[in-house]
């Protein structure tokens, strides 16, 4: 196969990779192995890996690796951004993931980068295990996924309590680097669902010291190796304790998150410093990672040591870093959903045009109707593939409902219930189980009867290739649910959300302990059920300068948290019913908290007073959602 007609992404410097014979994710594969009784190479690499690159130009550029894992294996290529799906299932600890696995797709054996002396070596020795001793590797295989499935839940019926909001708040404090900022030592993460985390918990019990981690860890992220000096945006992680020495790839996901860090730091420092930062991560995402005619946001930039050492006149003359020009669902949507804030943040109008434009094309080309219910695709790379993973239809949504609250476009709402709907009907898990976060999970067959217990990573048509019929539920990821699904509440009204949401965080309450601060977003959606977000109601007609200077009141609340409806009398006369609200003649802000709403406020300088107001004068009680 040549490198022209692979499907498949190689290292950009020489190499023979592409002289394995990879086959593709896939029931061919699967019947291929079975049909031949050969176990299977499965390599689960990234176009942005180092590792991965190095890989393809020595071990699977070997003369000798090449012949014997054609004729010896099925070898099967998957990339870890087209399919987190699978790399959740066979990751090894790393990129690239070499794992060996029987035909049936159960795991024998593994590991991360082997150099080529150790495939050499490696590869026939397992071929001769599992031909030698094939029923005994299937027999243990299939006890070990008896296993997986038979592993009880952790205990049912678990009360909320602020004592696991603190509890995770602990836990982010104590990995934190008193010295350089950041969680824990070297290789250094920026891990944004942290910072998030002690944003939101200063704003929430207005504690300088969560304040001055967050401040800390992001200002000297911005002065060290991991942030681009020459062009702005900021590299996946560095090797070093003070954020030196990075690993040179820039993911569109990271950046999302660190961006929308940077802009609620800014919103409560004031300070310029942070504004300009933020603004030069929106200046590399705009220069490379977006696409000029279609919109939407690209995955990745690949690392290069060299290239990027070298001053911005320099890069100018060489071939830059290769860029995944793939529009991954639900990266674009949290690239959107930072790009919406930004624009009131920054009061930078053309940035919410441009979040605007990468949903519409997501929702346009990567969705499909299936008997009238909208599926979001995993990625587009000139056609959509891979339908029906949660990240996909989660952030799509909670994207949907910050076009909705930058907007006040109707349709923007109305998207996100139909992907609600979605999660609901073919993500939940009602079978009555409840797994623990991120462990491996079996549906069991069709949902049951019985408490909502959270949402499965795959959606109940998944296919059952290997360890993809064993669908697992992800406490990240089930933190997004529960937020869209308290927001969507608060929106509508909608009982249900509000239960689903409830149920969903109940579900994780037992196993959250283990996390560390990797249940950042988990503890923040627990305090938004014990203490419900204010939700603004803006009423008038969304062109008139009043209500705009209302909308904008609004949206900069000095807040933890805050819901937003801006709604046009003539076109909203039903949502008003629905939260029972006036329509009045003369535009006016509604303070809500529950049931409970504020008299009219028209005057955007009082409003941060009437919701301080209503949010200290509610009932010390945690309160959650009916």
């Amino acid at each position: 196969m040549t490198k022209a007609a692979t499907p498949f992404h190689f290292s950009p410097r020489p190499n023979r990779a592409h002289e394995i014979q990879w086959r593709e994710w896939g029931a061919e594969a699967f019947q291929e192995a079975k049909a031949q009784d050969k176990p299977i190479l499965l390599s689960l690499s990234a176009v942005w890996c180092h590792w991965c690159h190095v890989m393809d130009e020595t071990s699977y550029s070997d003369p000798a690796v090449i012949s014997y894992v054609n004729q010896h294996y099925v070898p099967i290529r998957v990339d870890n951004d087209q399919r987190p799906d699978v790399n959740a299932r066979y990751n090894m600890g790393g990129w690239p993931t070499t794992a060996l696995l029987t035909p049936d797709g159960e795991l024998m054996t593994g590991g991360t980068y082997i150099p080529p002396e150790a495939m050499r070596e490696h590869l026939p020795n397992i071929a001769v295990q599992y031909r030698s001793n094939r029923d005994e590797i299937v027999r243990k295989a299939e006890e070990l996924r008896q296993r997986r499935e038979s592993a009880a839940p952790p205990e049912a019926g678990v009360t909320l309590s602020p004592a696991i909001f603190n509890e995770v708040i602990h836990a982010v404090a104590q990995s934190y680097d008193p010295v350089s900022g950041g969680f824990g030592d070297a290789p250094k993460f920026p891990h944004a669902d942290a910072i998030d985390l002690l944003l939101y918990a200063h704003r929430r019990n207005n504690d300088p010291d969560l304040l001055h981690m967050a401040r800390k860890t992001l200002e000297l992220m911005a002065r060290g190796g991991v942030f681009d000096q020459e062009w702005g945006g900021f590299f996946r992680y560095a090797t070093q304790r003070d954020w030196s020495e990075p690993h040179y790839e820039k993911m569109l996901e990271d950046n999302a998150g660190l961006l929308r860090n940077l802009l609620t730091l800014y919103r409560i420092t004031g300070d310029e410093a942070h504004a300009a930062v933020a603004s030069r991560v929106i200046d590399y995402l705009d220069t490379r990672l977006r696409d000029p005619q279609r919109g939407f946001f690209y995955g990745s930039q690949d690392a290069d040591e060299e290239f990027y050492k070298l001053p911005a006149a320099e890069r100018e003359k060489q071939t830059e870093p290769y860029i995944d020009r793939t529009c991954y669902t639900s990266w674009n949507a949290m690239a959107a959903s930072a790009y919406l804030e930004a624009s009131w943040t920054l009061d930078r109008p053309q940035l919410r045009e441009a979040a605007l434009h990468a949903l519409d094309f997501a929702w346009e080309s990567c969705r499909r109707n299936d008997n009238g219910r909208p599926v979001m695709y995993r990625f587009h790379d000139g056609s959509p593939h891979v339908p029906g993973l949660l990240a996909d239809q989660v952030y799509m949504a909670r994207a949907l409902l910050d076009a909705h609250e930058v907007t006040g476009d109707p349709t923007y709402l109305d998207r996100a219930e139909l992907l609600a709907r979605l999660l609901l009907d073919h993500f939940a898990d009602t079978g009555g189980g409840q797994t623990p976060p991120d462990a491996d999970a079996r549906s069991g067959g069709p949902p049951g009867p019985g408490r909502l217990a959270g949402f499965f990573d795959v959606w109940d048509e998944v296919d059952d290739l290997g360890r993809l019929a064993e669908r697992q539920k992800s406490v990240q990821d089930n933190a997004v649910c529960a937020e869209t699904l308290i927001r969507l509440h608060h929106l509508t009204r909608k009982e249900e959300y509000g239960q689903a949401a409830q149920a969903t965080v109940e579900a994780f309450a037992p196993a959250y302990h283990a996390l560390g601060h990797f249940a950042a977003g988990y503890a923040k959606q627990v305090d938004l059920l014990l203490n419900p977000p204010a939700e603004v109601n803006v009423v008038g007609p969304p062109e008139g300068d009043d209500v705009r200077a209302l909308h904008r009141a609004s949206l900069t609340l000095d807040v933890p948290f805050r819901v937003v409806h801006l709604l046009d009398p003539a076109r909203d006369a039903a949502r008003l019913d629905v939260l029972s609200l006036p329509s009045q003649p003369s535009p006016a802000a509604y303070v809500c908290l529950g049931s409970m709403c504020s008299p009219p406020v028209t005057d955007p300088a009082a409003l941060a007073d009437t919701v301080r107001s209503a949010l200290g004068g509610r009932s010390a009680a945690s309160q959650t959602l009916r």
